[in-house]
Protein backbone atom coordinates (compact mmCIF):
# COMPACT_ATOMS: atom_id res chain seq x y z
CA UNK A 1 0.00 0.00 0.00
CA UNK A 2 1.51 3.63 -1.10
CA UNK A 3 1.32 6.01 1.30
CA UNK A 4 2.81 9.42 1.95
CA UNK A 5 4.60 7.46 5.32
CA UNK A 6 6.35 4.71 2.92
CA UNK A 7 6.06 6.20 -0.62
CA UNK A 8 10.06 7.14 -0.39
CA UNK A 9 11.01 2.92 0.25
CA UNK A 10 8.66 2.12 -2.82
CA UNK A 11 9.49 4.21 -5.51
CA UNK A 12 12.69 3.99 -8.07
CA UNK A 13 15.78 5.72 -6.62
CA UNK A 14 16.54 7.58 -9.77
CA UNK A 15 12.67 8.91 -9.72
CA UNK A 16 12.90 9.68 -6.22
CA UNK A 17 16.25 11.72 -6.74
CA UNK A 18 15.00 13.75 -9.69
CA UNK A 19 11.45 14.46 -7.60
CA UNK A 20 13.15 15.50 -4.48
CA UNK A 21 15.13 17.92 -6.36
CA UNK A 22 11.97 18.94 -7.98
CA UNK A 23 10.40 19.94 -4.79
CA UNK A 24 13.49 21.63 -3.10
CA UNK A 25 13.73 23.65 -5.91
CA UNK A 26 10.04 25.18 -5.71
CA UNK A 27 9.37 23.59 -9.25
CA UNK A 28 5.82 22.43 -7.20
CA UNK A 29 3.03 25.22 -7.88
CA UNK A 30 -0.43 26.32 -6.80
CA UNK A 31 -0.86 23.05 -4.88
CA UNK A 32 -4.24 23.01 -2.85
CA UNK A 33 -7.32 20.71 -1.89
CA UNK A 34 -9.91 21.60 -4.78
CA UNK A 35 -12.07 18.56 -2.89
CA UNK A 36 -12.31 16.37 0.47
CA UNK A 37 -8.97 14.51 0.02
CA UNK A 38 -8.11 15.58 -3.69
CA UNK A 39 -5.10 17.73 -4.03
CA UNK A 40 -4.00 18.79 -7.00
CA UNK A 41 -0.60 21.30 -8.59
CA UNK A 42 1.32 21.99 -11.12
CA UNK A 43 4.62 21.09 -11.72
CA UNK A 44 6.83 23.21 -14.01
CA UNK A 45 9.49 20.34 -15.89
CA UNK A 46 10.42 20.50 -19.69
CA UNK A 47 6.72 21.76 -19.32
CA UNK A 48 3.85 22.41 -17.34
CA UNK A 49 2.36 19.36 -16.20
CA UNK A 50 -1.14 19.12 -13.60
CA UNK A 51 -0.94 16.47 -11.19
CA UNK A 52 -3.60 15.15 -8.91
CA UNK A 53 -3.50 12.99 -5.84
CA UNK A 54 -6.14 11.38 -4.00
CA UNK A 55 -5.87 10.35 -0.40
CA UNK A 56 -7.59 8.48 2.12
CA UNK A 57 -7.47 10.01 5.84
CA UNK A 58 -4.37 11.91 4.90
CA UNK A 59 -1.86 9.21 4.48
CA UNK A 60 -3.05 6.25 2.44
CA UNK A 61 -2.46 7.34 -1.53
CA UNK A 62 -5.37 5.67 -2.93
CA UNK A 63 -5.15 7.39 -6.92
CA UNK A 64 -2.86 10.08 -9.06
CA UNK A 65 -2.51 11.29 -11.88
CA UNK A 66 -0.08 13.08 -14.23
CA UNK A 67 -0.87 14.62 -17.62
CA UNK A 68 2.89 14.18 -18.50
CA UNK A 69 4.28 11.61 -21.13
CA UNK A 70 5.80 9.01 -18.56
CA UNK A 71 3.93 6.20 -19.25
CA UNK A 72 6.01 3.60 -16.82
CA UNK A 73 4.87 4.25 -13.21
CA UNK A 74 4.55 6.81 -11.12
CA UNK A 75 6.76 10.09 -12.47
CA UNK A 76 9.07 12.89 -11.16
CA UNK A 77 6.08 15.26 -10.76
CA UNK A 78 3.89 13.18 -8.97
CA UNK A 79 6.57 12.28 -6.75
CA UNK A 80 7.52 16.12 -5.99
CA UNK A 81 4.07 16.54 -5.40
CA UNK A 82 3.93 14.18 -2.67
CA UNK A 83 6.90 15.73 -1.19
CA UNK A 84 5.11 18.57 -0.96
CA UNK A 85 1.65 17.61 0.72
CA UNK A 86 3.88 15.75 3.83
CA UNK A 87 5.31 19.96 4.47
CA UNK A 88 1.71 20.76 4.11
CA UNK A 89 0.13 18.13 6.15
CA UNK A 90 2.61 18.26 8.53
CA UNK A 91 1.75 22.16 9.19
CA UNK A 92 -1.45 22.08 9.05
CA UNK A 93 -1.57 19.11 11.85
CA UNK A 94 0.21 21.94 14.47
CA UNK A 95 -1.80 24.63 13.30
CA UNK A 96 -5.18 25.33 14.95
CA UNK A 97 -8.93 24.54 13.66
CA UNK A 98 -10.61 26.58 11.46
CA UNK A 99 -11.15 27.50 7.80
CA UNK A 100 -9.45 25.79 5.71
CA UNK A 101 -7.81 26.87 2.59
CA UNK A 102 -9.79 25.81 0.04
CA UNK A 103 -12.45 27.51 1.29
CA UNK A 104 -11.43 30.79 1.22
CA UNK A 105 -12.15 30.65 -2.48
CA UNK A 106 -15.95 30.04 -2.01
CA UNK A 107 -15.95 32.79 1.00
CA UNK A 108 -14.72 35.71 -1.38
CA UNK A 109 -17.02 34.67 -4.16
CA UNK A 110 -20.12 34.99 -1.16
CA UNK A 111 -19.19 38.19 -0.12
CA UNK A 112 -17.62 40.55 -2.79
CA UNK A 113 -20.19 42.75 -4.70
CA UNK A 114 -21.23 42.66 -8.24
CA UNK A 115 -19.43 46.27 -8.84
CA UNK A 116 -16.47 44.41 -7.82
CA UNK A 117 -16.99 41.19 -9.61
CA UNK A 118 -17.16 43.44 -12.49
CA UNK A 119 -14.02 45.67 -11.97
CA UNK A 120 -11.80 42.37 -11.90
CA UNK A 121 -13.41 40.63 -14.43
CA UNK A 122 -12.70 43.97 -16.79
CA UNK A 123 -9.52 44.07 -15.31
CA UNK A 124 -8.32 40.76 -15.96
CA UNK A 125 -9.88 40.37 -19.36
CA UNK A 126 -7.77 43.25 -20.87
CA UNK A 127 -4.88 41.68 -19.55
CA UNK A 128 -5.82 37.83 -20.54
CA UNK A 129 -7.09 37.74 -24.03
CA UNK A 130 -7.65 33.71 -23.59
CA UNK A 131 -10.08 34.51 -20.52
CA UNK A 132 -12.16 37.56 -22.40
CA UNK A 133 -12.56 34.93 -25.29
CA UNK A 134 -13.64 32.15 -23.06
CA UNK A 135 -15.55 34.60 -21.24
CA UNK A 136 -17.84 36.09 -24.54
CA UNK A 137 -17.58 32.26 -25.53
CA UNK A 138 -19.27 31.18 -22.30
CA UNK A 139 -21.98 34.14 -22.10
CA UNK A 140 -22.56 33.99 -26.16
CA UNK A 141 -26.30 33.09 -25.82
CA UNK A 142 -26.85 36.37 -24.18
CA UNK A 143 -25.08 38.87 -27.13
CA UNK A 144 -25.91 38.06 -30.66
CA UNK A 145 -23.25 40.26 -31.48
CA UNK A 146 -20.45 37.72 -30.65
CA UNK A 147 -19.29 36.07 -33.60
CA UNK A 148 -18.91 32.34 -31.82
CA UNK A 149 -17.32 30.61 -35.03
CA UNK A 150 -14.44 33.76 -34.95
CA UNK A 151 -13.94 33.92 -31.01
CA UNK A 152 -13.21 29.80 -31.56
CA UNK A 153 -11.23 30.17 -34.23
CA UNK A 154 -8.90 33.51 -33.09
CA UNK A 155 -9.12 30.58 -29.55
CA UNK A 156 -7.27 27.81 -31.09
CA UNK A 157 -5.01 29.39 -33.46
CA UNK A 158 -3.65 30.82 -30.10
CA UNK A 159 -3.39 27.98 -29.02
CA UNK A 160 -1.51 26.05 -31.68
CA UNK A 161 0.66 29.20 -31.78
CA UNK A 162 1.62 28.78 -27.91
CA UNK A 163 3.07 25.00 -28.57
CA UNK A 164 4.80 26.14 -31.87
CA UNK A 165 8.16 26.69 -32.52
CA UNK A 166 9.56 27.88 -35.78
CA UNK A 167 6.38 26.62 -37.37
CA UNK A 168 7.13 22.85 -35.82
CA UNK A 169 5.26 21.59 -32.72
CA UNK A 170 7.72 18.76 -31.04
CA UNK A 171 6.54 15.72 -29.13
CA UNK A 172 6.16 17.20 -25.69
CA UNK A 173 4.38 20.72 -27.05
CA UNK A 174 1.77 18.07 -28.81
CA UNK A 175 0.97 16.74 -25.21
CA UNK A 176 0.05 20.47 -24.25
CA UNK A 177 -1.39 21.59 -27.19
CA UNK A 178 -4.05 18.28 -27.47
CA UNK A 179 -4.55 19.14 -23.48
CA UNK A 180 -5.94 22.39 -23.97
CA UNK A 181 -7.92 21.26 -27.27
CA UNK A 182 -9.45 18.65 -25.76
CA UNK A 183 -10.72 21.17 -22.50
CA UNK A 184 -12.15 22.95 -25.24
CA UNK A 185 -14.02 20.25 -26.83
CA UNK A 186 -15.69 19.17 -23.58
CA UNK A 187 -17.50 22.51 -24.47
CA UNK A 188 -19.05 21.32 -28.00
CA UNK A 189 -20.15 18.59 -25.87
CA UNK A 190 -21.60 20.29 -23.32
CA UNK A 191 -23.27 22.66 -26.01
CA UNK A 192 -24.52 19.37 -27.91
CA UNK A 193 -26.36 18.37 -24.47
CA UNK A 194 -28.10 21.81 -24.63
CA UNK A 195 -28.81 21.51 -28.02
CA UNK A 196 -26.23 24.09 -28.89
CA UNK A 197 -25.80 22.51 -31.99
CA UNK A 198 -24.56 26.18 -33.32
CA UNK A 199 -22.07 26.48 -30.96
CA UNK A 200 -20.92 23.07 -31.27
CA UNK A 201 -20.46 23.41 -34.88
CA UNK A 202 -18.37 25.92 -34.74
CA UNK A 203 -15.78 24.96 -32.24
CA UNK A 204 -15.64 21.38 -34.43
CA UNK A 205 -14.75 23.70 -37.53
CA UNK A 206 -12.42 26.14 -35.49
CA UNK A 207 -10.44 23.37 -34.19
CA UNK A 208 -10.54 20.73 -37.13
CA UNK A 209 -8.98 23.05 -39.42
CA UNK A 210 -5.92 24.44 -37.59
CA UNK A 211 -5.20 21.08 -36.12
CA UNK A 212 -5.13 19.58 -39.73
CA UNK A 213 -2.73 22.02 -40.24
CA UNK A 214 -0.96 21.00 -36.96
CA UNK A 215 -0.50 17.84 -37.51
CA UNK A 216 1.40 18.38 -40.97
CA UNK A 217 4.30 19.96 -39.59
CA UNK A 218 4.05 18.16 -35.90
CA UNK A 219 5.63 15.77 -33.77
CA UNK A 220 2.72 13.46 -33.34
CA UNK A 221 3.83 9.94 -32.59
CA UNK A 222 2.17 9.49 -29.39
CA UNK A 223 -1.16 10.79 -31.26
CA UNK A 224 -2.36 13.23 -29.04
CA UNK A 225 -3.32 15.76 -31.85
CA UNK A 226 -4.33 13.01 -33.52
CA UNK A 227 -7.05 11.83 -31.24
CA UNK A 228 -7.75 15.93 -30.76
CA UNK A 229 -8.82 15.79 -34.40
CA UNK A 230 -10.99 12.75 -33.78
CA UNK A 231 -12.67 14.78 -30.91
CA UNK A 232 -13.79 17.14 -33.84
CA UNK A 233 -15.16 14.72 -35.88
CA UNK A 234 -16.87 13.33 -33.02
CA UNK A 235 -18.72 16.49 -32.75
CA UNK A 236 -19.46 16.72 -36.14
CA UNK A 237 -21.13 12.97 -36.30
CA UNK A 238 -23.07 14.20 -33.34
CA UNK A 239 -24.12 16.98 -34.80
CA UNK A 240 -25.13 14.81 -38.50
CA UNK A 241 -26.85 12.00 -36.20
CA UNK A 242 -29.11 14.32 -33.64
CA UNK A 243 -32.88 14.26 -34.56
CA UNK A 244 -33.45 17.82 -32.60
CA UNK A 245 -30.43 19.36 -35.29
CA UNK A 246 -31.95 22.31 -37.29
CA UNK A 247 -31.92 21.55 -40.74
CA UNK A 248 -30.43 24.47 -42.12
CA UNK A 249 -27.27 23.24 -39.81
CA UNK A 250 -26.99 19.68 -41.30
CA UNK A 251 -27.10 21.99 -44.75
CA UNK A 252 -24.33 23.92 -43.38
CA UNK A 253 -22.61 20.77 -42.34
CA UNK A 254 -22.54 19.08 -45.76
CA UNK A 255 -21.46 22.11 -47.53
CA UNK A 256 -18.23 22.20 -45.21
CA UNK A 257 -17.61 18.79 -45.34
CA UNK A 258 -18.07 19.05 -49.47
CA UNK A 259 -15.24 22.21 -49.45
CA UNK A 260 -13.34 20.04 -46.74
CA UNK A 261 -13.13 16.77 -48.30
CA UNK A 262 -11.29 17.98 -51.29
CA UNK A 263 -8.24 18.54 -49.39
CA UNK A 264 -6.04 15.55 -49.45
CA UNK A 265 -4.52 16.43 -46.59
CA UNK A 266 -7.21 14.75 -44.48
CA UNK A 267 -6.45 11.24 -46.32
CA UNK A 268 -2.93 11.87 -46.41
CA UNK A 269 -1.65 12.10 -42.59
CA UNK A 270 -4.16 9.95 -40.87
CA UNK A 271 -7.69 8.24 -41.46
CA UNK A 272 -9.69 11.48 -40.80
CA UNK A 273 -11.13 11.50 -44.65
CA UNK A 274 -12.51 8.30 -44.24
CA UNK A 275 -14.19 9.15 -40.99
CA UNK A 276 -15.37 12.28 -42.11
CA UNK A 277 -16.61 10.07 -45.46
CA UNK A 278 -20.08 8.79 -43.83
CA UNK A 279 -21.14 11.63 -42.32
CA UNK A 280 -20.66 13.20 -45.80
CA UNK A 281 -22.77 10.01 -47.23
CA UNK A 282 -25.37 10.63 -44.36
CA UNK A 283 -26.07 14.17 -44.50
CA UNK A 284 -26.83 13.35 -48.21
CA UNK A 285 -29.08 10.48 -47.74
CA UNK A 286 -31.33 12.81 -45.20
CA UNK A 287 -31.01 15.91 -47.63
CA UNK A 288 -31.79 13.88 -50.24
CA UNK A 289 -28.50 15.38 -51.66
CA UNK A 290 -27.67 12.63 -53.88
CA UNK A 291 -26.69 15.15 -56.65
CA UNK A 292 -24.34 16.78 -55.24
CA UNK A 293 -22.86 13.73 -53.40
CA UNK A 294 -22.54 11.64 -56.37
CA UNK A 295 -20.86 14.40 -58.60
CA UNK A 296 -18.35 15.09 -55.76
CA UNK A 297 -17.55 11.13 -55.84
CA UNK A 298 -17.57 11.61 -60.06
CA UNK A 299 -15.18 14.83 -59.83
CA UNK A 300 -12.71 13.38 -57.25
CA UNK A 301 -12.51 9.83 -58.63
CA UNK A 302 -11.48 11.58 -61.82
CA UNK A 303 -8.36 13.56 -60.40
CA UNK A 304 -7.31 10.16 -58.53
CA UNK A 305 -4.71 8.70 -61.38
CA UNK A 306 -1.37 8.46 -59.21
CA UNK A 307 0.31 5.35 -58.36
CA UNK A 308 -0.56 5.46 -54.66
CA UNK A 309 -4.24 6.83 -54.99
CA UNK A 310 -5.97 3.66 -56.02
CA UNK A 311 -7.08 2.97 -52.74
CA UNK A 312 -8.97 6.64 -52.01
CA UNK A 313 -10.48 6.35 -55.84
CA UNK A 314 -11.66 2.53 -54.55
CA UNK A 315 -12.75 4.01 -51.52
CA UNK A 316 -15.15 6.50 -53.48
CA UNK A 317 -16.12 4.09 -55.74
CA UNK A 318 -17.66 1.61 -52.50
CA UNK A 319 -19.38 4.84 -51.08
CA UNK A 320 -21.20 5.41 -54.74
CA UNK A 321 -22.19 1.64 -54.38
CA UNK A 322 -23.37 2.30 -50.78
CA UNK A 323 -25.10 5.40 -51.35
CA UNK A 324 -27.26 3.97 -54.58
CA UNK A 325 -28.39 1.13 -52.57
CA UNK A 326 -29.49 3.29 -49.72
CA UNK A 327 -31.53 5.45 -51.86
CA UNK A 328 -33.27 2.76 -53.41
CA UNK A 329 -31.15 3.14 -57.35
CA UNK A 330 -30.74 -0.94 -57.13
CA UNK A 331 -30.35 -1.49 -60.79
CA UNK A 332 -27.18 1.64 -60.90
CA UNK A 333 -25.92 -0.11 -57.71
CA UNK A 334 -25.35 -3.12 -59.70
CA UNK A 335 -24.45 -2.10 -62.44
CA UNK A 336 -22.11 -0.36 -60.73
CA UNK A 337 -21.00 -3.72 -58.55
CA UNK A 338 -20.16 -5.16 -62.15
CA UNK A 339 -18.01 -2.70 -63.08
CA UNK A 340 -15.90 -2.53 -59.98
CA UNK A 341 -16.20 -6.30 -59.08
CA UNK A 342 -12.28 -6.13 -58.98
CA UNK A 343 -12.57 -4.30 -55.92
CA UNK A 344 -12.13 -6.86 -53.04
CA UNK A 345 -14.40 -5.28 -50.57
CA UNK A 346 -17.23 -5.22 -53.41
CA UNK A 347 -16.45 -9.12 -54.77
CA UNK A 348 -16.63 -9.68 -50.57
CA UNK A 349 -20.14 -8.12 -50.57
CA UNK A 350 -21.23 -10.22 -53.27
CA UNK A 351 -19.81 -13.18 -51.69
CA UNK A 352 -21.36 -12.67 -48.71
CA UNK A 353 -24.76 -11.97 -50.23
CA UNK A 354 -24.57 -15.52 -51.97
CA UNK A 355 -23.67 -16.99 -48.95
CA UNK A 356 -26.26 -15.64 -47.20
CA UNK A 357 -28.92 -17.15 -49.98
CA UNK A 358 -27.31 -20.46 -49.88
CA UNK A 359 -26.23 -19.95 -53.43
CA UNK A 360 -22.48 -21.30 -52.54
CA UNK A 361 -21.54 -22.44 -55.75
CA UNK A 362 -22.13 -18.46 -57.12
CA UNK A 363 -19.80 -17.86 -53.98
CA UNK A 364 -17.43 -20.28 -54.99
CA UNK A 365 -17.21 -19.02 -58.56
CA UNK A 366 -17.02 -15.16 -57.26
CA UNK A 367 -13.59 -16.25 -54.79
CA UNK A 368 -12.34 -18.27 -57.60
CA UNK A 369 -12.13 -15.14 -59.73
CA UNK A 370 -10.85 -13.01 -56.63
CA UNK A 371 -8.20 -15.38 -56.38
CA UNK A 372 -7.26 -15.22 -60.03
CA UNK A 373 -7.39 -11.13 -59.78
CA UNK A 374 -5.05 -10.64 -56.59
CA UNK A 375 -2.24 -13.38 -57.78
CA UNK A 376 -2.04 -11.64 -61.33
CA UNK A 377 -1.20 -8.15 -58.68
CA UNK A 378 0.75 -10.47 -56.51
CA UNK A 379 -1.12 -10.38 -53.37
CA UNK A 380 -0.88 -12.96 -51.25
CA UNK A 381 -2.55 -11.83 -48.44
CA UNK A 382 -5.93 -11.54 -50.45
CA UNK A 383 -5.42 -14.85 -51.71
CA UNK A 384 -5.18 -15.96 -48.56
CA UNK A 385 -8.21 -13.99 -47.74
CA UNK A 386 -10.17 -15.65 -50.33
CA UNK A 387 -9.10 -19.28 -49.45
CA UNK A 388 -10.48 -18.42 -45.38
CA UNK A 389 -13.23 -17.85 -47.15
CA UNK A 390 -13.47 -21.14 -49.38
CA UNK A 391 -13.28 -22.56 -46.09
CA UNK A 392 -15.74 -20.87 -44.73
CA UNK A 393 -18.17 -22.14 -47.28
CA UNK A 394 -16.72 -25.56 -46.89
CA UNK A 395 -17.66 -25.96 -43.29
CA UNK A 396 -21.02 -24.43 -44.09
CA UNK A 397 -21.16 -27.41 -46.72
CA UNK A 398 -20.01 -29.76 -44.39
CA UNK A 399 -17.45 -30.42 -46.82
CA UNK A 400 -14.53 -32.65 -45.44
CA UNK A 401 -12.19 -32.90 -48.35
CA UNK A 402 -12.17 -29.37 -48.60
CA UNK A 403 -11.93 -28.43 -44.69
CA UNK A 404 -8.82 -31.27 -44.27
CA UNK A 405 -6.95 -29.14 -47.02
CA UNK A 406 -7.47 -25.60 -46.08
CA UNK A 407 -6.91 -26.30 -42.33
CA UNK A 408 -3.92 -28.16 -42.51
CA UNK A 409 -2.41 -25.63 -45.45
CA UNK A 410 -3.24 -22.83 -42.55
CA UNK A 411 -2.03 -24.88 -39.41
CA UNK A 412 1.46 -25.58 -41.14
CA UNK A 413 1.78 -23.61 -43.81
CA UNK A 414 1.65 -20.10 -42.67
CA UNK A 415 3.45 -20.54 -39.11
CA UNK A 416 2.04 -22.50 -36.69
CA UNK A 417 -2.08 -22.07 -36.14
CA UNK A 418 -3.40 -23.47 -32.98
CA UNK A 419 -7.14 -22.46 -34.01
CA UNK A 420 -6.83 -24.49 -37.34
CA UNK A 421 -4.74 -27.17 -36.06
CA UNK A 422 -7.42 -28.16 -34.02
CA UNK A 423 -9.91 -27.42 -36.81
CA UNK A 424 -8.27 -29.74 -38.90
CA UNK A 425 -7.72 -32.46 -35.81
CA UNK A 426 -11.45 -32.58 -35.31
CA UNK A 427 -12.31 -34.15 -39.04
CA UNK A 428 -10.37 -37.34 -37.99
CA UNK A 429 -11.60 -39.97 -35.58
CA UNK A 430 -8.81 -40.64 -32.86
CA UNK A 431 -7.36 -43.32 -33.71
CA UNK A 432 -6.86 -42.44 -37.51
CA UNK A 433 -5.60 -38.72 -36.25
CA UNK A 434 -2.60 -40.43 -34.45
CA UNK A 435 -1.89 -42.16 -38.41
CA UNK A 436 -1.96 -38.22 -39.71
CA UNK A 437 -0.08 -36.61 -37.35
CA UNK A 438 2.61 -39.18 -36.99
CA UNK A 439 3.20 -39.51 -40.85
CA UNK A 440 3.45 -35.54 -40.74
CA UNK A 441 5.48 -35.54 -38.02
CA UNK A 442 8.26 -37.92 -40.33
CA UNK A 443 7.36 -36.10 -43.56
CA UNK A 444 8.69 -33.06 -41.35
CA UNK A 445 12.06 -34.46 -39.82
CA UNK A 446 12.68 -36.59 -43.35
CA UNK A 447 12.48 -33.14 -45.39
CA UNK A 448 14.25 -30.78 -42.60
CA UNK A 449 17.28 -33.33 -42.11
CA UNK A 450 17.52 -33.46 -45.61
CA UNK A 451 17.99 -29.49 -46.57
CA UNK A 452 20.09 -29.37 -43.69
CA UNK A 453 22.35 -32.45 -44.72
CA UNK A 454 22.61 -30.92 -47.90
CA UNK A 455 23.03 -27.28 -47.32
CA UNK A 456 25.57 -27.99 -44.36
CA UNK A 457 28.67 -27.90 -45.67
CA UNK A 458 27.59 -24.82 -47.76
CA UNK A 459 29.27 -21.68 -46.60
CA UNK A 460 26.50 -19.38 -45.16
CA UNK A 461 25.76 -20.59 -41.52
CA UNK A 462 23.98 -23.66 -40.84
CA UNK A 463 23.12 -24.87 -37.13
CA UNK A 464 25.04 -28.14 -35.58
CA UNK A 465 21.89 -29.99 -36.33
CA UNK A 466 18.59 -30.08 -38.34
CA UNK A 467 16.70 -27.21 -36.96
CA UNK A 468 13.59 -29.56 -35.71
CA UNK A 469 12.26 -27.65 -33.00
CA UNK A 470 11.00 -23.86 -34.47
CA UNK A 471 8.93 -26.68 -36.69
CA UNK A 472 7.86 -29.46 -34.09
CA UNK A 473 7.58 -28.12 -30.75
CA UNK A 474 4.29 -26.48 -31.35
CA UNK A 475 2.94 -29.87 -32.61
CA UNK A 476 4.49 -31.39 -29.38
CA UNK A 477 2.60 -29.34 -27.36
CA UNK A 478 -0.85 -29.53 -29.17
CA UNK A 479 -0.13 -33.81 -28.67
CA UNK A 480 1.50 -33.17 -25.05
CA UNK A 481 4.80 -35.19 -26.53
CA UNK A 482 6.48 -33.89 -23.62
CA UNK A 483 9.43 -36.50 -23.92
CA UNK A 484 9.85 -35.33 -27.47
CA UNK A 485 9.83 -31.60 -26.81
CA UNK A 486 12.64 -31.91 -24.58
CA UNK A 487 14.86 -34.23 -26.55
CA UNK A 488 14.32 -30.93 -28.83
CA UNK A 489 15.20 -28.71 -25.86
CA UNK A 490 18.59 -30.85 -25.37
CA UNK A 491 19.66 -30.87 -28.57
CA UNK A 492 19.69 -27.23 -28.77
CA UNK A 493 20.91 -27.01 -25.64
CA UNK A 494 20.91 -23.05 -25.42
CA UNK A 495 19.24 -21.05 -22.68
CA UNK A 496 16.32 -18.86 -23.70
CA UNK A 497 15.49 -21.62 -26.12
CA UNK A 498 15.18 -23.81 -23.11
CA UNK A 499 13.31 -21.02 -21.02
CA UNK A 500 10.72 -20.43 -24.00
CA UNK A 501 9.30 -24.16 -23.09
CA UNK A 502 10.20 -23.72 -19.81
CA UNK A 503 6.24 -23.58 -17.95
CA UNK A 504 5.43 -26.85 -20.63
CA UNK A 505 8.60 -29.03 -19.24
CA UNK A 506 9.70 -27.35 -15.84
CA UNK A 507 6.75 -29.91 -14.07
CA UNK A 508 7.99 -32.90 -15.29
CA UNK A 509 11.73 -32.63 -15.99
CA UNK A 510 12.97 -29.91 -13.94
CA UNK A 511 16.73 -32.02 -13.68
CA UNK A 512 16.63 -32.31 -16.86
CA UNK A 513 16.44 -28.48 -17.09
CA UNK A 514 18.71 -27.61 -14.50
CA UNK A 515 21.46 -29.66 -16.12
CA UNK A 516 20.98 -26.89 -19.41
CA UNK A 517 20.49 -24.04 -17.52
CA UNK A 518 23.63 -23.81 -14.75
CA UNK A 519 26.44 -24.08 -17.58
CA UNK A 520 24.36 -21.98 -19.40
CA UNK A 521 24.12 -19.43 -17.29
CA UNK A 522 27.28 -19.06 -16.48
CA UNK A 523 28.05 -18.81 -20.05
CA UNK A 524 25.53 -16.00 -19.94
CA UNK A 525 27.79 -14.28 -16.95
CA UNK A 526 31.06 -14.53 -18.58
CA UNK A 527 30.18 -13.30 -22.04
CA UNK A 528 27.46 -10.46 -20.64
CA UNK A 529 28.41 -6.86 -20.43
CA UNK A 530 26.37 -4.00 -19.21
CA UNK A 531 23.67 -3.66 -16.42
CA UNK A 532 21.13 -4.71 -18.15
CA UNK A 533 22.29 -8.02 -19.06
CA UNK A 534 23.27 -8.63 -15.81
CA UNK A 535 19.93 -8.29 -13.95
CA UNK A 536 18.56 -9.98 -17.29
CA UNK A 537 20.66 -12.98 -16.27
CA UNK A 538 19.74 -12.24 -12.46
CA UNK A 539 15.91 -12.01 -12.96
CA UNK A 540 16.56 -16.01 -15.13
CA UNK A 541 18.03 -17.06 -12.45
CA UNK A 542 14.95 -15.71 -9.61
CA UNK A 543 12.36 -17.30 -12.10
CA UNK A 544 14.44 -21.21 -11.94
CA UNK A 545 15.03 -21.12 -8.05
CA UNK A 546 11.42 -19.99 -8.10
CA UNK A 547 9.98 -22.72 -10.28
CA UNK A 548 12.89 -25.54 -9.49
CA UNK A 549 13.18 -25.26 -5.50
CA UNK A 550 15.91 -27.95 -5.34
CA UNK A 551 17.80 -25.56 -7.82
CA UNK A 552 18.39 -22.86 -4.87
CA UNK A 553 21.73 -24.00 -3.44
CA UNK A 554 23.23 -24.67 -6.89
CA UNK A 555 21.77 -21.15 -8.17
CA UNK A 556 23.29 -19.76 -5.16
CA UNK A 557 26.88 -21.07 -6.02
CA UNK A 558 26.58 -20.54 -9.39
CA UNK A 559 26.52 -16.15 -8.69
CA UNK A 560 28.90 -17.04 -5.55
CA UNK A 561 31.34 -18.28 -7.84
CA UNK A 562 30.72 -15.35 -10.92
CA UNK A 563 30.44 -12.90 -8.00
CA UNK A 564 34.34 -13.94 -7.49
CA UNK A 565 35.42 -14.60 -10.88
CA UNK A 566 34.76 -10.61 -11.69
CA UNK A 567 35.32 -9.38 -8.22
CA UNK A 568 39.47 -8.58 -9.94
CA UNK A 569 40.26 -8.07 -12.68
CA UNK A 570 38.59 -7.34 -15.09
CA UNK A 571 36.11 -6.10 -12.07
CA UNK A 572 32.18 -5.30 -12.79
CA UNK A 573 30.83 -4.02 -10.03
CA UNK A 574 27.68 -3.18 -11.57
CA UNK A 575 27.37 -7.52 -11.66
CA UNK A 576 27.91 -7.57 -8.21
CA UNK A 577 25.57 -5.32 -7.25
CA UNK A 578 22.74 -7.70 -9.63
CA UNK A 579 24.41 -10.81 -8.02
CA UNK A 580 24.06 -9.29 -4.24
CA UNK A 581 19.78 -9.04 -4.75
CA UNK A 582 20.26 -12.87 -4.98
CA UNK A 583 22.87 -13.38 -2.52
CA UNK A 584 21.62 -11.19 0.16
Amino acid sequence: MLSLLNFETQINAVILQRARLYFQNGNVENIEETEDNTWRAEVTGSDLYSVEVILKGNKEITGYSCDCPYDEGICKHTVAVLFALVEILKKQKNKPKGASKKDVFESLLQTISLKEYQGFISQYGAKNKNFKTEFELYFAGKDSRIDVEKKYSDLVERIVKKYSRGGYIDYRASFGLSKEVDALLKTGDASIAKNNFRDAFALAKAVLKPMMLAIIDSDDSNGNIGDSIEGSIGILENIAAANAAAIAIKEQLFGFLATELVNTVYFDYGDFGYQLFPIFQALAVELNAGDVFLRFIDTQSSKLTGEYEGYRKEFLQISKIEFLQLTGKADEADNLIQQYIDIVEVRQNEVNKAIDKKDFNKAKKLITGGIKVAEAKSHPGTVTQWQKELLRIAVLEKDIVTIRHYTRYFAFDHGFSPDYYNQFKKTYPTAEWKIIIENYIAETIQKITYNWSNNKHKAWHHPAHPPLLERLAPIYIQEKYWDRLLALVQQDNNLNTTLAYHNHLVKIYSGELLKIYLPSLEKYGVESTGRSTYADMVSKMKMIMKDIPDSKEKITALAQKLRFQFSVKPRRPAMMEELDKILK
